[in-house]
């Protein structure tokens, strides 16, 4: 990803030799919004660790003020900095912040645009939500579900009437035409027809064998049996069992995805002692705020809607949730007895420095293998080889191809050269797929 940054930086081109795209070929069909949000870092920083996270540090900034005001607008000042403050110590947003994954800007520019709703600044909202439909897939399904909330929260009619709104959407619909455009260029949409559980061949022919087991075995009428026990049926229930995985405890607060690249900490999203808060939160939020409780509500089960066809919980595609967890988090703490505050922010505490330490003392040993650690090495060595001397990278070494042009800030032009040749040959290095 940061290389495409530098490519476009200093050719106007991708990698690949595509003139700024909308959607990058490399990482499967990637939208185009981190990639170009990262060339003012990638400009300063060069193509390094800090020019491809300087992005996603910022929106971590960004997403610690947005949550304040969001706080603030929708419940008291004080609610708004406990929020603020959780943000801040959020696992979930420490792990994405860190590995600068696009999806992290996409949460920061749907919140923005949230808020900027909230205030009534509709035009920064458009902005802001038609930004993020070009930074991660699966937001453009959650965000106009989402909006649809936030119109109903404030009225749907009486929003409707605000002129600023209407040319909001008109800026939206501009920014959606475009996004299906670039859908139906095939790109785009490729890792999700790739991965999704309607197109996976196995599962196809698990629920067939199922179904047709279900039929020999049941003792109801012929006729009625297609009616039972069908594929559709088959498929919905699949997808319900998706959707309740991403909202299960097990994924928000004991285990996460258990993916290393999205989850170092090897916990689950949330904190532990946000389980109770989130409990004690909806009571005081029936008790005192029952139009809050339901966009809230509904934000949460809004987001598994888009991860549920992907077959399993996914840290990335439900980071959206994060925003409505806080909230009732600190609400929760806003409401509750001084005295247990001081308990369960020790508990956080005690947590997050566990977290910690293994995150930087423990992940980097144990998972190097997942961020191409052997690339980085072996790009590291030729790097500092004698010129003179050839030197062979085998493809072999993970993603050595696409590492070793970054780490030796290889010239665009002579990476869009060789794309799609074997072997590369840079100077004296040369990677073969061999």
């Amino acid at each position: 990803m940061v290389y495409d940054s530098y490519s476009v930086l200093k050719t106007g081109m991708d990698q690949t030799g595509e003139f700024l795209p909308l959607t990058f070929k490399m990482g499967a069909g990637r939208p185009a919004g981190y990639v170009y949000g990262s060339i003012p870092f990638v400009a300063f920083f060069g193509p390094s660790v800090w020019g491809v996270r300087g992005l996603s540090f910022i929106s971590g900034l960004g997403i610690i003020i947005l949550m304040y005001f969001l706080g603030k607008k929708m419940f008291s000042e004080k609610t708004g900095l406990i929020a603020s403050f959780l943000a801040s110590i959020s696992l979930w947003d420490i792990y994405l912040s860190r590995a600068g994954f696009e999806v992290h800007f996409a949460l920061f520019l749907t919140l923005f645009g949230v808020v900027s709703f909230l205030y009534k600044k509709y035009i920064p909202m458009a902005l802001f939500f038609g930004l993020a439909v070009f930074t991660y897939p699966t937001f453009k399904l959650t965000i106009p579900l989402l909006l649809l909330a936030l119109m109903l929260y404030s009225g749907f009619i009486q929003t409707l009437k605000n002129k600023l709104f209407m040319i909001s959407i008109f800026i939206l619909l501009v920014f959606a035409g475009i996004s299906i455009k670039e859908t139906f260029n095939g790109v785009s949409e490729a890792r999700f027809l790739d991965l999704n559980v309607l197109s996976d061949r196995i599962l196809q022919t698990s629920v067939i064998q199922k179904i047709n087991e279900q039929r020999n075995i049941s003792t109801l009428p012929n006729k009625i049996k297609p009616l039972i026990y069908n594929r559709p049926l088959a498929y919905t229930r699949i997808l319900f069992e998706n959707y309740v995985e991403n909202l299960s405890p097990q994924f928000l607060y004991l285990r996460g995805d258990r993916n290393p690249r999205h989850n170092p900490g090897e916990w689950g999203m949330l904190y532990l002692v946000e389980l109770p808060l989130v409990f004690v939160g909806l009571y005081f939020l029936v008790k005192n705020s029952k139009r809050n409780l339901i966009l809230i509500v509904t934000w949460i089960l809004i987001v598994p809607l888009a991860t549920m066809f992907m077959g399993q919980t996914h840290a990335l595609r439900n980071n959206l949730i994060l925003p409505a967890f806080i909230l009732i988090s600190a609400y929760s703490l806003e409401n509750i007895l001084a005295k247990w505050r001081i308990f369960i922010f020790s508990m956080f505490g005690i947590q997050l420095i566990y977290v910690l330490f293994t995150i930087y003392f423990f992940a980097p040993n144990k998972f190097g293998s997942f961020w191409s650690l052997d690339a980085k090495i072996a790009s590291e060595k030729a790097i500092n080889s004698d010129k003179n001397i050839e030197v062979v990278l085998s493809t072999k070494i993970d993603n050595i191809e696409y590492a070793y042009p970054v780490y030796a800030k290889i010239d665009p032009k002579l990476a869009i050269e060789q794309y799609g040749k074997w072997p590369k040959i840079y100077g004296n290095v040369i990677i073969s797929n061999e």
